[in-house]
């Protein structure tokens, strides 16, 4: 993927500025006097400009008339000017030789305001003139924390420098979530909001932070991304560094703007394609701001599992029974734990207490250090656990407490161990030196720390995997067309059940003889996609006449139609599809047929290519996979069958893409264990 990576634009210039200019410095103007606050809290070692022709002094510092009477030309405008000044102003900075800008004005291209489309035209005309990059405009600024280049115009707290880069595409989130991550002890490297992204975006400042060696992990607050090669390029180029990627991304009911002809292109919308990118590139995605600091405080310690099987002790049993209602929900990989850790752990646990995972541990949590130390050692020395959570809370109050529980449990094991508790709390500055001296991240809420630990397995088992190459598309035209398209699809997996084309209802009948009974008649006509919408589809004929009778009225619908005659087949209706999405490229879609994609929406995407792990993974998602594995007295399905027809599809596709917008089976009737496959109805849509 490094040809993506060519157009990259260079944020130095903007988080490492040697010198900054407030142009519109004012004693009454709020934002001003926040960022030269916080500027100087920062310990900003540059020089401060103030620029402002109403002023000869502000807060005790000379201020210029205009840019032009600066001792030199500040590499970093900290543009804080009327909207229609900022173009003239940032024109003037280019000119003197400033590298980069800041702007806080709005009024760039948002809503359907002519005037502000072509502002936002002539801004980035501008800057690829000149070569001056900009944040934003309409952000909110950006912190580099150890440099203390902080222009973010809101009272903070004394950051601190830590492990997180941030990229948010929402300013006032980004200044509030600051806050209150570093209440609860959080370090940041790097932390920008980049508003309306005329000029630097997303990607520009992904790269920087993928290459910074301070930042250890990156949070991201996503609205959009422009350019989605260069994203998953460097998505991948995290993953193999083990720079982990947390993303909340908003708009998660959003549809991909575009006409559905397929059902697979009107169940997957932007924001479940999003998932599939996720999930091929290993990024941790988060429901909620929340959830984003949980699972960041889990991720900073730096410590990775091999697996995601995970180990959970608490000493209550209403803890363990709020636990046990979530676990479900949020999916998170249970360890099994050994005959010799349970046997091990009998003794130290109150004999009415069962030996299972989660584990309540009685009154070996409630004050027997020596214990509960005991108990967490042999869940961590169990082979079949990757990952620890324990409950613990941080203290409240100006009280005298060691941190030594915590610290001999982390020398314990090298696997990540975190504790957690049933809700949220304000922390003192008690909590966090004792999170400091503990060494383990202490997590608030019982579901917000489940799926914390969920990513966690997840990214691990991500970057074992690593990102499989999209092979090149070499297939030929010609090779989807009649029956050639029939042998494609079963030398890919998508075996077809019998049946013949007839070009009259007599001929139908014929063949639905030679076939035997009972039978499925469809009408083939290129205008003819969905036919069971359009009544193009009948089923369970039993006799010849029958078959004459239906033909003729299906052959009435479409001049120049043909006659698809088809066995019956028995099994459980499953769909699977391919389509290209327009920003992210080739994906697959698979799910259970009937009410479970009708209804429910019960799929599960992944971009290509889909190997055969993959395609299991898929099917376990859905809610569904019971029923292939047979309940109520049904049978098992052939999923073996069915992972293959899945990974046919994908390599299928990935080979025609070039001629294929969508191909789609649906139904593919999944047939009794070690029976195999039927591909029943076979959708192309050419481009």
């Amino acid at each position: 993927m490094q040809t993506e990576l060519e157009n990259l634009r260079p944020v130095e210039p903007l988080l490492h500025a040697r010198s900054l200019a407030m142009v519109g410095a004012s004693p009454k103007g709020r934002w001003a006097n926040l960022i030269f606050r916080n500027l100087k809290r920062g310990g900003y070692g540059g020089k401060i400009y103030l620029v402002n022709p109403n002023y000869a002094e502000i807060w005790e510092e000379r201020c210029y008339p205009n840019l032009a009477a600066l001792p030199e030309a500040a590499e970093h405008l900290l543009l804080l000017v009327p909207t229609q000044a900022v173009l003239r102003t940032l024109e003037e900075g280019a000119k003197l030789g400033s590298k980069a800008a800041t702007i806080y004005s709005a009024g760039f291209g948002e809503g359907d305001d002519p005037q502000s489309k072509e502002r936002a035209r002539a801004l980035q005309e501008l800057c690829d003139r000149t070569g001056i990059l900009c944040c934003g405009p309409n952000c909110m600024g950006s912190f580099s924390v150890s440099e203390g280049l902080w222009s973010f115009p809101t009272a903070v707290p004394h950051l601190r420098r830590g492990p997180a880069g941030l990229i948010f595409q929402s300013g006032g989130s980004l200044g509030n979530w600051v806050k209150g991550a570093s209440e609860r002890g959080l370090g940041f490297s790097y932390a920008v909001s980049s508003g309306n992204e005329v000029s630097l975006d997303l990607v520009d400042y992904l790269s920087f932070l993928v290459e910074d060696p301070e930042t250890k992990v990156i949070l991201l607050m996503i609205e959009g991304i422009r350019r989605p090669k260069e994203f998953m390029a460097l998505a991948a180029e995290a993953l193999a560094k083990n720079k982990p990627i947390l993303a909340v991304k908003i708009g998660r009911s959003e549809r991909a703007k575009r006409q559905a002809i397929s059902h697979t292109g009107a169940l997957a919308g932007s924001d479940e394609v999003f998932d599939a990118v996720c999930q091929r590139f290993g990024v941790v995605r988060c429901p909620s701001l929340e959830d984003l600091l949980e699972t960041t405080l889990a991720f900073q310690s730096g410590r990775f599992p091999c697996g995601q099987r995970a180990a959970i002790v608490v000493n209550s049993g209403g803890m363990k029974g709020i636990l046990l209602d979530h676990l479900e929900e949020v999916g998170l990989d249970l360890a099994r734990l050994s005959d010799a850790t349970q046997k091990a752990i009998r003794p130290l646990i109150p004999a009415e207490l069962a030996v299972e995972n989660p584990l309540e541990c009685g009154v070996a949590g409630f004050g027997d250090e020596k214990g509960f130390v005991e108990i967490v050692r042999l869940h961590a020395q169990d082979e079949g656990v990757d990952l620890l959570a324990i409950h613990g809370e941080l203290p409240r109050h100006p009280e005298k407490r060691e941190a030594t529980l915590f610290t001999t449990l982390a020398a314990t094991t090298e696997k990540p161990i975190i504790a957690f508790s049933r809700s949220t709390y304000s922390l003192t500055d008690e909590s966090r030196t004792f999170q400091d001296q503990a060494g383990i991240p202490f997590l608030q809420g019982i579901k917000a720390t489940l799926r914390a630990l969920r990513g966690l397995g997840f990214y691990t088992t991500r970057r074992q995997q690593g990102v499989s190459p999209l092979p090149p598309a070499t297939g030929k035209s010609e090779d989807l067309e009649g029956e050639n398209l029939n042998r494609l699809a079963q030398a890919h997996g998508l075996t077809l059940p019998r049946q013949a084309v007839a070009a009259s209802s007599s001929d139908a009948g014929l063949e639905a003889k030679l076939m035997g009974f009972p039978i499925a008649l469809k009408l083939l006509a290129p205008e003819v996609v969905h036919k069971t919408e359009l009544g193009a589809v009948v089923l369970g004929l039993r006799t010849p006449e029958e078959v004459e009778s239906q033909g003729g009225r299906l052959l009435a619908k479409s001049r120049g139609a043909r006659l698809l005659v088809q066995e019956m087949v028995e099994g459980t209706e499953v769909i699977v599809g391919a389509r290209t999405d327009p920003q992210f490229g080739p994906f697959l879609m698979v799910g259970l047929g009937g009410i479970f994609v009708e209804v429910l929406k019960d799929v599960s995407l992944r971009l290509l290519p889909v190997d055969e792990k993959e395609a299991l993974a898929m099917l376990k998602e859905l809610k569904g996979y019971r029923v292939l594995e047979g309940v109520r007295g049904q049978p098992p399905r052939d999923i073996a069958a069915l992972v293959r027809a899945i990974t046919g599809l994908s390599a299928l596709f990935a080979n025609y893409r070039s001629w294929i917008s969508d191909f789609e089976v649906n139904p593919l009737i999944v047939r009794q264990e070690g029976k195999g496959v039927a591909a029943v109805d076979v959708r192309m849509i050419k481009r």
